[in-house]
């Protein structure tokens, strides 16, 4: 393993003492590395392309690092400081031994689905959990078009989800939709109260869908942390060449721990 990236969450003492003591682990060992907060990976003009890259927070800060990362020739691990933990399956206790099989290469690499996503024809960037599309004004609602392929719905809802299989089991699933194996090359869609009975579908994600706003005043949620602005009420959605790499260690399962996780609790 030639290098190692470490980015943590600064708010989160745990996870800031944790960085230091991998760098101290790592240089024991002669492995190059670069420890940073989110803030100053955020900074960063050229974030990192090979290697490893671990994230220790939570699922928060998992999204925020991914959105910058371009290349599937990275492989990235999270290590759980947050609350939930969906996307970090390292729990803090078992961090120096799972180090220790990345440095061996015992592991494995899952390829997750993203989806790029376009506002008002201006490519955003790439998501990983969804997109949300909803009124500005809270209690209001839109009326929006759904159109991919030869399909044309028009519904008038609180808001749409559009998500990614690994996004499933996040928000699209509290809102009534499928949960969705991330080995699926799929995106679904999941209306929010929608006032003409829509129910959730499941479409394909290499072939564009459009959602067009027509009544209401629109702004997307991406991955939950970056509000955007609907000017023209156009969101694109199609399946990116981004895909993001995950390392998952002996015995990891991601979409069973997904589930558990959002049904019991518990991985």
């Amino acid at each position: 393993m030639d290098r190692i990236t470490v980015v943590y969450a600064a708010t989160r003492p745990d996870a800031r003492e944790t960085a230091g003591k991998v760098r101290e682990y790592l240089e024991a060992r002669g492995i190059q590395n670069s420890i940073m907060s989110l803030a100053e990976f955020d900074k960063i003009q050229t974030p990192p392309t090979e290697g490893v890259l671990m994230v220790l927070g939570g699922d928060g800060t998992m999204l925020r690092v991914a959105r910058r990362i371009t290349s599937s020739k990275l492989s990235v691990a999270g290590v759980n400081y947050g609350r939930a933990g969906y996307l970090c399956q390292i729990q803090p206790a078992e961090l120096f031994q799972a180090m220790e099989q990345i440095l061996n290469g015992d592991f494995q690499l899952d390829k997750i689905l993203r989806l790029a996503v376009y506002l008002d024809g201006r490519y955003l960037g790439d998501v990983l959990n969804e997109v949300y599309i909803s009124s500005k004004r809270p209690g209001r609602i839109i009326e929006y078009s759904i159109t991919q392929e030869g399909l044309s719905l028009v519904d008038v809802a609180d808001g749409l989800i559009v998500a990614t299989p690994i996004g499933s089991t996040a928000y699209a699933l509290s809102a009534g939709g499928p949960a969705v194996h991330e080995g699926v090359d799929a995106m679904v869609v999941v209306p929010l109260a929608s006032m003409t009975n829509l129910r959730p579908m499941v479409m394909p994600s290499n072939v564009p869908l459009r959602v067009t706003v027509s009544k209401g005043e629109p702004q997307v949620l991406v991955d939950g942390h970056t509000y955007h602005e609907l000017r023209e009420g156009v969101v694109d959605v199609v399946k990116t060449a981004n895909s993001l790499t995950f390392i998952r260690l002996k015995g990891q399962t991601l979409f069973s721990r997904r589930l558990r996780k959002r049904l019991y609790g518990r991985a």
